[in-house]
């Protein structure tokens, strides 16, 4: 009899001390998991790498408005121009109101360097003018936001030779 008590007891202890280990909560477990299927969703559509140390609302905005056409002076889902983009990106991720236009973007930010970028910064082109035509968003790598005037809402790189060449500033508010 004391040595199936003493058993008994010694299954119990086990058991305790498998109890006693902490494991990862399901609901934070189910949030990591949700976090990465979501970053792999956001990196497939972007094309970019998108990790945890990114600014995620940044990447969610840019990712909601891709592909909306170009109207210029519009400001909504079925057209915006590249100042009104800017903005609404800016206003949701930053709480940041801008200037309306791409050329008083510019005229009022603090002027950086282009190898100083850092995401959420603006990138401005001066395209076949003498003033300050075109804005985006700076992502990261080179990588920036903006809507063309043929394809909407889409992403480019500062290395590419068309926006190189136009390439005018960057700044940051």
């Amino acid at each position: 009899m004391k040595s199936a008590l003493a058993f008994l007891l010694c299954v119990l202890l086990g058991f305790a001390s498998c109890k006693s280990k902490k494991s990862q909560p399901k609901s934070k477990l189910l949030k990591s998991m949700s976090q990465r299927n979501e970053l792999e969703k956001l990196s497939e559509k972007l094309n970019l790498n998108i990790s945890n140390s990114d600014n995620i609302e940044l990447y969610r905005q840019v990712a909601y408005w891709l592909g909306t056409p170009h109207q210029m002076g519009k400001c909504s889902k079925n057209g915006i121009d590249c100042s009104c983009f800017v903005r609404l990106v800016v206003q949701e991720v930053f709480s940041k109101n801008l200037p309306r236009t791409a050329a008083e973007m510019h005229e009022k930010s603090n002027s950086i360097a282009k190898n100083k970028l850092k995401e959420g910064d603006l990138v401005f082109f001066k395209i076949k003018s003498r003033k300050i035509t075109h804005v985006g968003v700076f992502l990261k790598e080179g990588w920036f936001a903006h809507v063309s005037t043929t394809r909407g809402v889409m992403i480019n790189n500062l290395s590419e030779a068309y926006y190189n060449q136009y390439f005018d500033g960057a700044g940051k508010y």
